[in-house]
């Protein structure tokens, strides 16, 4: 297997993976100013690429210059798991991560996101169909023999963004949360005992609970509990911690002082595609970035409409005078051309 986890400089800093955020457009930026050490895509549900719905594919949507890229994916049906994955290394993903963390409502009831700490036996059942599906196709196993629809067995073959020579498999990580209930170091330490032995290459853990959503404060001493329990037990997985980071120096600082490999960044990314380089910018800058993110977006997402982009462009305009105004005028506009119109007026007056 070629776990490229073990080959990245420790301390590793990531982007965390954030649905509707860490999209194509978006990480092209980010990709072009500060690469990060490791990139996940938004998650994707994995009974919906299962059953054919091939618009969903647009959330693997990336470049060659995102490697590693790892494509995240979310569900809770062992069999769709197993299918997914000659997908995915069709694809040419470095490695494949399942969220075990989120907590959206919608993905509890099916089962799964951070429901799946409180299922410990299904966790572990989804990562070896997902394992066995990788083994499988890298022995040979045609794509067209797991059971996929066919639209999507001919995107993968049209799409193939595989290196050259021989199969390989791929590895296998999880990102999720220090527990269901608030303040169960107990259960923490429980969760992380079950994923030493589901024979994962990275875990990513986000301190805080199913319950507390996002508010409150990530709980990183908790964090540090689980990663002794995960390295006595099996030193050669790595673990990232994530949550509340706000630069890069931070980001490295917890690493550090909780004896983790690394970390992972999350919301603070959001409109400062320059954070991991820990350069500061200006005002002209950021909006300049803006309509060039702008036209990676039309670009990309054909079919999207261009509303999603439209935060982006909300968070690009914090910290100058008069931000809060461009930021009324940018939540109207339509397309990328509207944007740099909107924006130029702005530039010439800083």
């Amino acid at each position: 297997m070629d776990n490229f986890w073990q080959k990245l400089k420790k301390p590793i800093i990531g982007m965390a993976p954030m649905d509707g955020v860490t999209d194509a457009a978006f990480r092209r930026i980010i990709c072009e100013y500060a690469k990060p050490d490791v990139i996940f895509t938004e998650f994707v549900p994995v009974d919906g690429i299962c059953a054919g719905a091939r618009v969903l594919t647009e959330g693997l949507i990336y470049g060659a210059n995102e490697r590693p890229i790892v494509a995240q994916i979310f569900g809770a049906n062992p069999k769709n798991f197993y299918k997914i994955a000659p997908f995915l290394c069709e694809l040419g993903f470095d490695g494949i991560d399942i969220n075990m963390g989120c907590p959206d409502k919608a993905i509890m009831k099916q089962g799964g996101g951070a429901s799946l700490i409180a299922n410990p036996k299904l966790a572990k059942e989804v990562v070896i169909n997902l394992k066995q599906g990788i083994s499988d196709w890298a022995k040979g196993k045609k794509i067209e023999d797991f059971g996929l629809p066919q639209n999507i067995v001919e995107y993968a073959m049209d799409s193939m963004l595989r290196l050259g020579g021989e199969r390989e498999t791929i590895p296998v990580s999880v990102k999720t949360r220090i527990g269901v209930d608030n303040n169960s170091l107990q259960q923490a330490k429980d969760w992380a005992k079950h994923l030493t032995e589901m024979g994962l290459a990275n875990i990513s853990i986000h301190g805080r609970t199913l319950k507390q959503m996002y508010f409150g404060v990530a709980n990183w001493e908790t964090i540090a509990e689980m990663a002794k329990i995960i390295r006595d037990t099996d030193a050669k997985i790595t673990i990232l911690g994530n949550g509340d980071i706000k630069n890069i120096t931070e980001a490295k600082e917890k690493a550090l002082k909780y004896g983790l490999d690394g970390a992972l960044v999350g919301r603070a990314v959001m409109g400062n595609p320059w954070i991991f380089s820990g350069k500061e910018t200006s005002a002209k800058e950021k909006l300049t970035v803006a309509i060039e993110h702008a036209k990676y977006y039309e670009m990309i997402f054909t079919e999207r409409p261009f509303i999603n982009m439209r935060k982006h462009l909300a968070w690009y305009c914090r910290g100058f005078e008069g931000a809060s105004e461009v930021r009324a005028q940018l939540m109207k506009i339509n397309n990328a051309r509207e944007c740099e119109e909107v924006i130029m007026e702005v530039i010439v007056k800083l």
